[in-house]
């Protein structure tokens, strides 16, 4: 069956939503792609913090065999692919959505007849390509050739990290998203990244591992959904948990996800209100 006046098959016209979102993550790629060099200065800017770690946790080892179950390998390994890891959303993927908040131009998207929550993953994953992929790069090369760190620990462990990661990832779009909506009710989202970044960083394990924190706020970062973008993942990693803790952790992390995602609907259609109500 042909389309009228044309001798292109009908089917070849017509688009799915998930080619629609499949496209606008290409064309985020794109972008990230055309200014390399920015993308290239902002990764290798964030891994000189990574050589800071390194060496101030090298220090803090100096004569001792482990610090909080963790031997210096062990510790080593944890600060570099945390880097990789918390490298995989970068800034761009919160300062463009404020952007377009900030500016007006978010109401485009309000058009499109698309979720506004799935676009912003989808864009997410074209920075994540590059961004991402330059960042494991560094993490590999460095890590493993200068650093020496440790591989995972079991093949199993293995699949269980990547596994983590990919929910970790969707975890940290979701929660990034969350906080950028909030541009809609203050005047300036510079705060809003800032702080994000800082608890983020912090209840995330990417600065210190869970394991070294105060008991009250290690209960408080296990429950919450920022743990499984980082901790549960080098969890697996190391091989520090396995089993039905595995299981555990996994579901933890499940449960969040859908959560959040539910929250981030919610919320999208909130904001949406609002600039309605301010005739936006």
């Amino acid at each position: 069956m042909t389309a009228i006046g044309s001798n292109t098959p009908a089917w070849r016209g017509r688009t799915t939503p998930g080619s629609k979102y499949l496209s606008l993550a290409r064309t985020t790629l794109q972008q990230a792609i055309a200014y390399r060099i920015t993308t290239f200065f902002n990764v290798g800017l964030t891994f000189i913090w990574v050589i800071i770690l390194y060496y101030l946790w090298r220090a803090a080892y100096s004569g001792r065999a482990s610090i909080a179950g963790l031997s210096w390998d062990q510790m080593r390994t944890y600060v570099v692919i945390a880097y990789g890891i918390n490298a995989l959303v970068g800034w761009r993927t919160g300062t463009a959505m404020m952007a377009a908040i900030r500016t007006g131009d978010v109401v485009f998207e309000m058009v499109r007849p698309l979720n506004y929550c799935t676009t912003q993953l989808a864009r997410a994953l074209g920075f994540t390509v590059v961004e991402g992929g330059i960042s494991m790069i560094f993490t590999l090369v460095i890590g493993l050739v200068f650093l020496h760190i440790q591989a995972p620990a079991t093949v199993a462990s293995a699949l269980l990290f990547v596994l983590a990661l990919i929910i970790g990832f969707l975890t940290k779009v979701l929660v990034v998203f969350l906080v950028s909506l909030l541009t809609f009710w203050t005047l300036n989202g510079m705060g809003l990244m800032w702080s994000q970044q800082a608890i983020m960083q912090i209840l995330s394990g990417t600065i210190v591992p869970l394991a070294l924190m105060p008991g009250w706020l290690q209960f408080i970062a296990k429950v919450l959904p920022l743990r499984g973008i980082v901790s549960t993942p080098l969890e697996f990693y190391l091989g520090k948990s396995g089993g039905w803790d595995a299981v555990g952790l996994i579901g933890l992390q499940a449960i969040w996800l859908v959560a959040l995602w539910i929250v981030a609907n919610l919320a999208w259609k909130r904001a949406f209100r609002v600039v309605e109500i301010q005739g936006g």
